[in-house]
């Protein structure tokens, strides 16, 4: 038996969504903290949290909105909508709903959002160019699009021992979420593509996290993340060898923390 196919993005985070959530802690939430707190949602307002995961940013911005406000927090991944809703649920937040749909085809509510956040996802869009700007325009005028994506050079080491690991079974194959990142990671690129967008007032923080780095740990991000669809169609001793050979390479390299630099950037509608 072989390692399934992925027809969608959804897909491969449904699939990984265990090994995801277990990174909540260490990474997803902080960085989801960095975005919401950089968004700045104000009591009341009405927010869209596209690509949103187990709620990482949504949470934060479900507690900034408070009582008076909404969030619809949206994902293709259901797996992960669920833990997010019964994070919701932990927490006894109640203006925050999740919703299994392509963001991309979302239509807003009323007048518009008063906030559109993504965290870590437009560059996974089919267009990253016209479906980040359909989000802007599910805004208000005067509302704001915030956008978090890693910063160049970010999860070096990983990633170079992941791509070492992975040739030894496969070529390693073109990765337009890659090259799609590439045109916006650093904070001019993501300023100047803010503005390309029709968007004004962009400003960009960037933020730094060492987050402690396992072997285990290593191999969850793998397999619970984009990375997962890398493993597609190998068989399981395939994918075993390429866990070893990974993790052999992180430990010759000494790698304890995992390299985050992230980019947050926002502008106005």
């Amino acid at each position: 038996m072989t390692a399934p196919q992925y027809s969608t993005i959804g897909d491969v985070f449904s699939a990984g969504a265990e090994e995801f959530h277990r990174w909540s802690p260490l990474l997803w939430d902080p960085v989801g903290e960095a975005t919401a707190a950089a968004a700045a949602a104000r009591p009341g307002e009405l927010v869209l949290d596209a690509c949103c995961g187990a709620g990482a940013s949504a949470l934060p911005a479900a507690r900034a909105v408070g009582t008076g406000g909404t969030v619809d927090a949206v994902d293709l991944a259901r797996p992960l909508l669920d833990i997010g809703e019964r994070r919701a649920r932990q927490e006894g937040l109640e203006n925050i709903y999740f919703h299994s749909h392509d963001v991309t085809t979302w239509s807003p509510p009323g007048n518009g959002y008063d906030l559109v956040q993504c965290a870590l996802g437009v560059f996974f869009f089919p267009d990253m160019d016209r479906d980040t700007a359909a989000l802007a325009n599910l805004l208000r005028p005067g509302g704001r699009l915030t956008v978090t994506v890693w910063e160049k050079g970010a999860l070096g080491d990983w990633g170079q021992a992941l791509k070492s690991a992975v040739e030894t079974e496969r070529a390693w194959p073109d990765s337009p979420p890659s090259a799609r990142l590439a045109r916006i990671e650093t904070a001019e690129k993501l300023a100047a593509w803010l503005k390309a967008l029709g968007l004004t007032d962009p400003h960009v923080v960037r933020r730094k996290l060492d987050v402690p780095l396992t072997l285990e740990t290593a191999w969850d991000l793998v397999v619970g993340s984009g990375t997962r669809a890398l493993l597609a169609g190998l068989t399981p001793a395939a994918v075993e060898r390429i866990r070893a050979r990974f993790a052999d390479l992180l430990a010759h390299a000494s790698v304890a923390d995992l390299d985050v630099r992230i980019l947050t950037g926002t502008a106005v509608r």
